[in-house]
């Protein structure tokens, strides 16, 4: 079996279409107006406006085209979710791995990560803009979707932050942890309280001290 594209595979290949154009029903080649005529045919002007006629001769694409182009996989946005195996909210970004699909109903982008910490995307995003990569607010994606039957994924620095169970004294607790090079790192925040230890800072450096 051939090996699975990563996501940052995925966004290095999305991140070199940055400035194709956009058409509705496009994957990722040049449009003659053969193709044209068909598609305004087929979808209207809704969908596919007249002024797109501008772009016959160019290579062109729409958003789930996008993703097709990069796999040789054809689905369409809606596919593309059902085809995915973890879905999460679009709150819970910042715990999804470079490459991850960002969706919403009509409509698919790439996770191509964290900048000064604000989480962008790559897409190709309406007749208007082409191809782009922008700041997730630019638009109203609702979930993040993980489709790990065609795509391997790593989060940033290899780290994963999620409910890790540890035994203190004995009692059973869940606690957010790192993981990372197969080793569970807690945060002191949290497991401090449960040893016993109160949190605080001196200065810029972490102090824990012994509940009375």
């Amino acid at each position: 079996m051939a090996n699975k594209m990563t996501g940052v595979e995925l966004v290095k290949f999305a991140r070199g279409k940055i400035g194709t154009p956009y058409v509705y029903g496009m994957k990722g080649r040049k449009m003659f107006q053969s193709d044209f005529n068909e598609l305004y045919k087929k979808y209207g002007d809704k969908f596919v406006p007249r002024s797109d006629i501008k772009k016959v001769g160019k290579v062109c694409v729409d958003c789930s085209g996008l993703i097709s182009w990069a796999t040789g996989i054809a689905l369409g946005s809606s596919q593309w979710m059902a085809k995915a195996n973890i879905k999460k909210p679009i709150g819970t970004i910042a715990q999804a791995p470079i490459g991850a699909l960002v969706w919403m109903c009509g409509h698919i982008g790439i996770y191509s990560g964290m900048k000064n910490g604000v989480p962008y995307y790559i897409a190709a995003d309406g007749s208007k803009y082409g191809v782009r990569e922008v700041p997730l607010s630019y638009n109203k994606f609702t979930h993040w979707l993980l489709v790990e039957s065609v795509f391997s994924y790593e989060m940033e620095d290899d780290e994963v932050v999620k409910k890790e169970k540890f035994e203190i004294d004995g009692k059973i607790v869940e606690l957010d942890a790192i993981r990372k090079d197969g080793r569970v790192y807690p945060y002191i925040r949290d497991i401090a309280p449960a040893m016993g230890y109160e949190v605080s800072n001196k200065g810029a450096m972490p102090k824990l001290s012994k509940k009375v």
